[in-house]
């Protein structure tokens, strides 16, 4: 029932399949689950160092966890502490203390907190009527808080001063700031609105006919927002034009935003789960096991999230691969993330990756091309334009990758056989693999060393066609032998292997 701020200044990252991304089946796992805070009602995670802070809104307590579980920080003094949001640029934590009901019915002790990252108090104010709700701002280190049963929304500076106050509104339940131009959405529960405020209060929008609107989360790369309301999820642009809405909920109640890919994480709280979304709308993954989760928030570091179980505890899901079909347990599980996040290679219109499918040369050119462009990835092709007339007669303008396989002959990465054909389709063997990856890392074939000593593999004598390349690569440690000793340059290339070589040959972070 509450937003957190998401890291200021992170920029879209660009993650495409061989043209375009489908949406795909996650591989996702529990990391760590502390059963100790089983009333836990929000977390917050600082993506600075993968921290989170939760709040218990039963025991009265404030808790900050490293990103392993353990606990850096404990504190009372709550009445019912119900919304934390950390500042990732400093690691301070602002919490709503939601207060709590007497018997005639008033809401009593309602204070907003400013806690230093070591939990020291930096500023506590009164006289709010149930804060359900805040929201920081890195840049500045404000705080939007709504005071929900006063129907205000405020703008508190980091000291506490009171910035902006407005009112006028029905039960606002969840504020989240744009960092980006400090600007402020909320949920408007009783006007079954989604609102967009200026960073000085102006209204720039107001809409999204939202029945139950209770929860919601700006994307500070685009300025989009994703809003929660009973049994539906909405995605609005920055103008508050509806991009999506759908979903199978019952009672979305929280949502948080990886502003990298722009996908959204959804406490489905009666069903007992949480999903994740893809940026227009496609279900990535969708687990159960909890008992109440009432809160997420993504670590856009890392695309892991947070989940506070009211009920069971805390838990720290991590994406293991964004492909069912690569699980942690796979061998090459780190490289295929590796080429995944940097744009290099994506999966299948199934959403699947298929590891141990055959690459041909066709797809080659596609990931040595995303590899050797400047920024790596898809997004260092947008603007390359490919010749008019083709370079190979089975290659031709409208060919599915034509302008792939044009770039990397233009960096003479690949050439054609004798007859000016270059036969796509062809599968790669381990011969022609280690062609491809040491004319890219070598800057052109001529760059390529002449090997000295003798060979390495007693299956590729010095008279062997690609001998030079296969040396250089295995001294550049991107391949190596089997346990026979040999290197088999006969053996197709699968998808897995590829991403292995890519991503040696490259350096990927893994």
């Amino acid at each position: 029932m509450n937003l957190r701020s998401l890291l200021f200044g992170l920029t879209l990252t660009f993650i495409l399949c061989l043209i375009a991304t489908p949406a795909a089946a996650e591989s996702v796992i529990e990391a760590w689950r502390g059963r100790a805070y089983s009333d836990a009602g929000c977390v917050s995670v600082n993506p600075t160092d993968g921290s989170c802070w939760v709040t218990g809104w039963g025991e009265k307590l404030v808790v900050r966890l490293a990103e392993d579980g353990t606990e850096l920080w404990r504190g009372v003094g709550f009445d019912h502490p119900g919304a934390v949001s950390v500042n990732p640029a400093d690691g301070s934590c602002w919490v709503a203390d939601e207060g709590h009901e007497t018997s005639g019915g008033q809401m009593v002790d309602s204070a907003v907190v400013h806690l230093a990252a070591d939990g020291s108090e930096l500023w506590r104010g009164g006289g709010f009527n149930s804060v359900w709700s805040v929201s920081v701002n890195p840049v500045d280190a404000s705080c939007w808080v709504a005071d929900t049963y006063n129907d205000e929304v405020l703008h508190l500076a980091e000291d506490g001063t009171e910035l902006w106050r407005g009112g006028g509104f029905v039960y606002p339940r969840s504020v989240s700031v744009n960092p980006t131009d400090g600007s402020c959405w909320f949920a408007d529960w009783g006007h079954v609105e989604v609102v967009h405020l200026a960073e000085d209060g102006t209204e720039l929008w107001r809409g999204g006919d939202l029945q139950g609107a209770n929860a919601l989360c700006v994307n500070p790369t685009d300025g989009s927002c994703w809003a929660a309301g009973g049994n539906e999820l909405i995605h609005l642009a920055e103008d508050g034009t509806e991009l999506w809405r759908g979903g199978d909920f019952s009672v979305a109640w929280s949502v948080s935003v990886n502003p990298r890919d722009g996908s959204c994480w959804v406490a489905n709280t009666w069903n007992e789960q949480v999903v994740h979304l893809a940026e227009d709308g496609a279900e990535l993954w969708r687990g159960g096991g909890f008992l109440f989760p009432e809160s997420v928030s993504v670590n856009p570091t890392d695309g892991s999230c947070w989940v506070a179980d009211d009920g069971w505890g805390v838990v720290h899901l991590v994406i293991c691969s964004p492909f069912d079909d690569v699980g942690c347990d796979h061998w090459a599980r780190d490289e295929i993330v590796a080429c995944h996040d940097s744009g290099i290679v994506g999966g299948y219109p199934d959403g699947l990756y298929h590891p141990s499918d055959a690459v041909s040369r066709d797809q080659m050119a596609v990931f040595i091309s995303r590899s050797i462009c400047t920024p790596t990835g898809e997004a260092g092709m947008v603007d390359y334009v490919p010749p008019d007339t083709p370079s190979f007669s089975d290659v031709p303008t409208d060919f599915w990758c034509y302008k792939y396989i044009e770039y990397a002959a233009e960096h003479t990465i690949v050439g054609g056989y004798e007859d000016g054909t270059y036969q796509p389709q062809l599968p790669l063997d381990r011969g022609q693999m280690a062609v491809f990856i040491a004319r890219a890392i070598a800057g052109d074939d001529e760059s390529v060393p002449d090997p000295t000593g003798d060979p390495s593999f007693p299956d590729v004598p010095a008279d062997f066609w690609s001998y030079r390349h296969i040396e250089y690569i295995a001294a550049e440690e991107v391949a190596g032998g089997y346990f026979d000793g040999l290197y088999h340059p006969e053996n197709p290339v699968d998808r897995a292997q590829m991403a292995v070589f890519i991503s040696r040959a490259f350096e990927l972070p893994t």
